[in-house]
Order: C-alpha cells, then sequence, then structure tokens
C-alpha cells in the first residue's frame, strides 16, 4: 500500500484553520465579513480574555433558514459563487466557504440564526467539528455565532496566543478596521462585559473616524478630492503636511471596501509626501480605492489580506495622484517642515565625509567613510581627542537644523537631531542597565482621546512604557479602568501622570502617540536584555530628539560638539544615520569652477 491518504474531514478543516483562524482577531475578521455580506445593519462583537475564551458576533441580517445553517457549516459551501466565471467578479467580502467550518473545527461553536419570514429559528451546536445538536431557536431575526474555548483542541496553536492584552488590543484593532470601512453600519463592542465602544450609523466617515479616534486625530487630516483615472477611483482622508507616524498602524487602504495592506498602495504615499514629511514617517491615511472587481484578484491569500492587481501601474498613479493633490499647495514649505533639501553632489543619506583632524593617522579615510558606514568597525575606531575642537571655528547655523564649523579639511556641518539622537541613546542605554529611565511628573496630569484599540495595546505593555519614563493610566473605553454604561461613544481616554523627561518639552500628545509608534514597530515587548534595552532605549531617543532644541550661542554648540566627540560611536544615530558630514575645499572649489 501507498504511503499517501486522504486527510479526514475534521483533520483537514483543521488545516485549513491554520491558514484562516491565526488568532482571536481573525476570527472576528471572518465573521464580522459574514454578517456584512448577510446585509446587517447594526453588529455587536462581544468578547473575553481576550477572544481566547469567548467571541460572540451578533447581527440583524437577512439569517439562514435550517438547511442552510447547517449546510453553511460544510466546507466549501457557499452563496457568493456558482462557476469560476464568479471569482473574477466577487463584490462579497466572504466567498470560499471556508471560514465557518474552519473556525468551529478548533472551537466550542454555536450558530443562532432565523430569517424575518420564519416563526422560529435554528440552534446549532459544534465541537471540535463534530455537529452533537440541532434544535429549534426563538432567536430575534438575524443571526449570532459563539466561539469558546478557541483551539482547545489543537493545544500547539493555543501556546502560540500572545497574552490577553496583546490579543485583545488586535480584536479591538480589526473591529475599528472593519468599522472605519462600514460606516453605514451601527457597531457596538463589548469587552469582559464592559462596552468599549458604541457606534451608530453614519453615512459621513469623518464623524466615524472622530468617534473612533477623538477630535484632536480628525483634525490631523484633510480630505481627498476623488481622483479617478482609467477605471480605478480614489477618495478618503489623508494626514496634513507634517503629521506623521513610524508604523502604518493608522494607514489604511480598502479595495472595493476590504482592508488591503499592500506595497502597491502604501508606496506612492510615501513618495508623495517627499520633502513634506520626514524620512522614515508615514501618513497617517484613510483610503477607499473602487475599480471593476474583474480588476483586482482577491484569490490569492488565505485569509484575503492580500491582492493582485491586473495593472499595478494605473493604482499607483492614482494613489500617488490623490496625494499629491492634497500635499501639492504645501510642497515648497518643506524646508520650513525640517525637510532641508541638500545641494548637488551632497547625498542626502550618505554624504561624503574627510576624516577630521582629531583622528589618528592610523586611521584610513577608507575606515571613516560613511558610505560603507559598519557599527562594528567604526566602534573599533579610537575615541576622539576632544582637545581638537579647539582647531575649529564655529560659524554658525543653518536652517534651524544644522551647526557649522570650519577645520582644516574644509567646511564640517553636524545635525542636531541626530547628534542628540546618538547623546541621549548612550545615556539611556546606561540608565536601562541600572534600571528605568527618568521621568518628569506632569504638574497637572494630562488626559487624552485614545482609540479602544490603542488603549488596549498601552494597557498591554505598560510596564515596558514605564522603563521608558511614561506613567499613564487608561480609562474610559477600551482600558482596563473601563467604565461600561452609556452610549454613542467610541473613543477613551489616557491619563498620562508622567512623561520621559528627556522628551518633556514636546505635547504630552505628540510624546504618547510617537513613543507608542515607537514601541509598536519592535513587535512584541521586548524583554530587558542586552538587545531589548538597545531597542528600547533607540526608540525613546528618537522620540526626545525630535525636540532637539537650536544651541543658544557658540559655547552650546560646542558643548553639543564635545557631548556628541564623548560618545563610544559619535559618527551615527543607532539606525545609522550620520550626525555629522564634511565638504572639503575641493568640492566646494569644483562647485565654483565653470
Amino acid at each position: 500500500m501507498g504511503s499517501i491518504r486522504l486527510l479526514p474531514d475534521i483533520l483537514a478543516s483543521q488545516v485549513a484553520a491554520g491558514e484562516v483562524v491565526e488568532r482571536p482577531a481573525s476570527v472576528v475578521k471572518e465573521l464580522v465579513e459574514n454578517s456584512i455580506d448577510a446585509g446587517a445593519r447594526r453588529i455587536t462583537v462581544e468578547f473575553q480574555r481576550g477572544g481566547a475564551r469567548l467571541i460572540r458576533v451578533t447581527d440583524d441580517g437577512c439569517g439562514m433558514d435550517r438547511s442552510d445553517g447547517l449546510l453553511c457549516l460544510e466546507r466549501h459551501a457557499t452563496s457568493k459563487i456558482r462557476e469560476i466565471a464568479d471569482l473574477s467578479a466577487i463584490t462579497t467580502m466572504g466567498f470560499r466557504g471556508e471560514a465557518l467550518p474552519s473556525i468551529a473545527s478548533v472551537s466550542r461553536f454555536k450558530l443562532s440564526t432565523r430569517r424575518r419570514e420564519d416563526e422560529v429559528g435554528t440552534l446549532i451546536e459544534v465541537t471540535g467539528g463534530k455537529i452533537h445538536e440541532v434544535q429549534d431557536s426563538g432567536e430575534a431575526p438575524g443571526t449570532r455565532i459563539e466561539v469558546g474555548d478557541l483551539f482547545f483542541n489543537v493545544p500547539a496553536r493555543r501556546k502560540f496566543l500572545r497574552g490577553e492584552q496583546t490579543e485583545a488590543a488586535n480584536l479591538l484593532q480589526q473591529i475599528e478596521i472593519l468599522a472605519v470601512a462600514h460606516p453605514e453600519i451601527a457597531f457596538t463592542c463589548i469587552r469582559d462585559d464592559r462596552e468599549v465602544f458604541r457606534l451608530a450609523a453614519t453615512e459621513d466617515l469623518a464623524v466615524r473616524l472622530r468617534d473612533l479616534h477623538g477630535e484632536s486625530f480628525i483634525k490631523k487630516l484633510i480630505p481627498l478630492s476623488p481622483v479617478e483615472n482609467q477605471g480605478v477611483r480614489v477618495h478618503g482622508w489623508i494626514a496634513r503636511p507634517g503629521e506623521g507616524r513610524s508604523d502604518r498602524t493608522l494607514q489604511m487602504t480598502f479595495v472595493n471596501g476590504r482592508m488591503i495592506r499592500s506595497p502597491i498602495l502604501s508606496l506612492p504615499l510615501r513618495e508623495a509626501c517627499d520633502g513634506v514629511l520626514a524620512k522614515g514617517l508615514h501618513p497617517p491615511a484613510v483610503l477607499f480605492f473602487e475599480m471593476d472587481p474583474a480588476a483586482v484578484d482577491c484569490n490569492v491569500h488565505p485569509a484575503k489580506r492580500e491582492v493582485r492587481f491586473r495593472d499595478p501601474g494605473v493604482i499607483r498613479s492614482v494613489a500617488l495622484m490623490a496625494a499629491r493633490s492634497a500635499w501639492g499647495s504645501v510642497s515648497q514649505h518643506s524646508v520650513a517642515l525640517g525637510d532641508f533639501s541638500p545641494g548637488p553632489g551632497l547625498d542626502p543619506l550618505f554624504p561624503p565625509i574627510t576624516k577630521p583632524s582629531w583622528l589618528p593617522a592610523s586611521v584610513s579615510q577608507k575606515e571613516f567613510s560613511a558610505r560603507e558606514l559598519d557599527s562594528a568597525r567604526i566602534a573599533e575606531l579610537p575615541v576622539p581627542d576632544a582637545s581638537g575642537l579647539s582647531a575649529l571655528s564655529y560659524l554658525g547655523q543653518l536652517a534651524g537644523r544644522y551647526l557649522l564649523f570650519e577645520e582644516q579639511e574644509g567646511l564640517m556641518l553636524l545635525e542636531i537631531r541626530a547628534a542628540r539622537e546618538r547623546i541621549l541613546y548612550e545615556r539611556f542605554l546606561a540608565q536601562l542597565g541600572s534600571g528605568s529611565l527618568g521621568s518628569q511628573r506632569l504638574l497637572i496630569p494630562e488626559v487624552l482621546e485614545m482609540s479602544p484599540a490603542d488603549l488596549a495595546w498601552i494597557d498591554a505593555h505598560s510596564a515596558m512604557l514605564e522603563k521608558a519614563g511614561l506613567v499613564a493610566e487608561s480609562f474610559g473605553p477600551g482600558g482596563q479602568g473601563s467604565r461600561g454604561g452609556g452610549g454613542g461613544f467610541g473613543k477613551g481616554s489616557l491619563k498620562v501622570d508622567a512623561v520621559p523627561a528627556d522628551a518633556s518639552s514636546l505635547p504630552v500628545m505628540e510624546i504618547v502617540v510617537r513613543l507608542v509608534d515607537e514601541l509598536r514597530s519592535l513587535g512584541e515587548a521586548p524583554s530587558l536584555d542586552k538587545t531589548g534595552r538597545e531597542a528600547l532605549a533607540a526608540s525613546v531617543a528618537r522620540l526626545a530628539a525630535a525636540g532637539a532644541r537650536m544651541p543658544a550661542g557658540e559655547e552650546a554648540a560646542r558643548m553639543l560638539l564635545l557631548d556628541l566627540l564623548s560618545c563610544d560611536l559619535p559618527y551615527a544615530t543607532p539606525k545609522g544615520r550620520p550626525t555629522m558630514s564634511q565638504i572639503s575645499p575641493g568640492e566646494l572649489t569644483r562647485r565654483f569652477t565653470a
């Protein structure tokens, strides 16, 4: 007998669940998308213990009769497609017929459903993929699905779930995305028996964004005038010039109502904001792309997170046109926004640097070259002799960003923010080695509006935030201190008692948003081993350096240079951005020679 076997149906469903059901948030995504396809106008999502114990989704959609209720639990049973041609014209959120049987195979599953024209509904109970009870139900019209003890029968999958707070943050973020995609639907979310948010249906996307993220968030956005080209249309909101985040958490791009993350959609936004937004930051955006369903293939990823476009060039051009139309009127102000444009012959990332006079002759120009900047090699270099600073002549400031010095090798430019970042990074690294970073307690605690997903993330990582110097407590919808009741709300609040001392000159909201962005970009909370301390110190240093001020006068400028040269690795930021650059007399001569 051969070695190839057919998988049992339950095992096949559990394998499919591994592709479709990654964590509680993906269960919520599949169930809510089914509710949307069922024509629901009100959807309630309840969950307990980050979704691992219970997820319950209730809608007022069309419901099902008993035969459809049973059939929907069979693999590849779907009402969305009938023939191969239907795959090129998909307008629904789900279509494969894999989600419900996959979820039911790894949970204790209940389905209650009723059509409006039926006198009674149907209750179906499934445990680990096996139907063990079917009976009449007195449910209201619509559908209710309960998913209990997720992965109870697949312990290898369950152990890979993150902590309760982290899973809750991911789940809340998924609901927020679906709520933004469908503002015409009323959403209610209940976490551990406490109401997190209740969003009224609206035809105005700005109202939905304000209800979720607060008035301060919507003020940072500008509406896009709809742009259309070759059958592709885009509309929505995008950040004002200068508003950016270090990750793409608040960059939501929808294709025919489906949330999609794709470089084809995100890279044009980054390209359009060159000169308007500092490098490394991404503009928050909520963009809706509409096109012929035949122009986009949604069938390339089990969880439908990725798509394939028939003509990516058209998509890119429309995204670029839309962003540039919003930012075009301010592009000439890029220098005022802090994005200094280097002159011809200067590389903005790795300018040519001549070996300074304070380094000994044993260090070659090649070893020092910023174009071959390598932290390990540079850190072999000897600590510079600060006494050599007397040979430098201070010339002044440039563009509110650079300090200029004249030396034997020519003109030296010191970038204030990069220098400050390196200095703070090494200081913070030493502090973390013996405890936490310093905090500046606020005279009066500041209360900030935050989305439920952001509050849940902050709660999940409060210990790491306190190590970084941020002392804050959430309350209201979404936080650990949530108070239930009330209605017509979405956003919650964060009470900030203290901020990192070296960043205290920045607005508190900016400190919180940027610090959370920085730490989110690290993935899960880093441990406080050497690598974790380095990552945390670098994140807070980038935040604190954002508030760096121009030194007042020559003495302060020389002190900043001295502090930089006293660092173990003064030539670059933790991410390798040069802190100083030099232009040789020869380079200046070439620029002024006909």
